[in-house]
C-alpha cells in the first residue's frame, strides 16, 4: 500500500456536515483542472469481506456528481435519483478517482455519469439526475 497523492491533487475540503465526517476517515483530494475528486482507500473504508464499503463508494459517486456540476453548471443541486453499477472491488490501497460528465443540462433536471476508477479501470458506474435549486450561490458535495 502507498500513501502517495498522485500530482495535481490537493486536499478537498467538503462544505457539507456528513461528507466532512466522511473526510474524517481519510483524505479527500481533488484536481482542479478537470474537477476530479478522489481519495486513497484505507482499512476504515473496507467492509467484512476487506474491500471498499459499497456504501462508502456510491458516496463518493454522489458527493463528485453533486460537486462537478455545481462547478460546471454554475447552479445549487440535489440528488433526486441516482443508479449504481458495482463492477470491480477496489482494496485497500488503491488510489480511486470520480470522473464526472455532464449528460444533459435543462432548467430544471441534470443528468449526469460518475466513473469510480482505479489506475484507468471502471470499479463503479453511476447514473443520475439532479435538481436545480434555488439558491444564492451555486453549491453541492453531496
Amino acid at each position: 500500500m502507498t500513501d502517495s497523492i498522485p500530482s495535481g491533487f490537493a486536499p478537498w475540503r467538503p462544505s457539507s456536515p456528513f461528507m466532512e465526517h466522511l473526510a474524517e476517515l481519510g483524505a479527500l483530494y481533488k484536481r482542479d483542472a478537470d474537477c476530479v475528486l478522489a481519495l486513497r482507500v484505507g482499512q476504515a473504508h473496507t467492509n467484512m469481506h476487506a474491500i471498499a464499503h459499497g456504501g462508502l463508494l456510491a458516496t463518493l459517486a454522489d458527493s463528485a456528481l453533486g460537486h462537478t456540476i455545481a462547478e460546471q453548471a454554475q447552479a445549487s443541486v440535489v440528488t433526486v435519483q441516482m443508479s449504481v453499477e458495482y463492477l470491480n472491488p477496489v482494496k485497500p490501497g488503491d488510489w480511486l478517482e470520480a470522473h464526472v460528465r455532464i449528460d444533459k443540462q435543462g432548467r430544471r433536471l441534470i443528468y449526469a455519469t460518475c466513473l469510480l476508477q482505479v489506475a484507468g479501470r471502471v470499479m463503479l458506474k453511476a447514473n443520475a439526475v439532479f435538481a436545480v435549486r434555488a439558491a444564492p450561490a451555486p453549491a453541492s458535495d453531496g
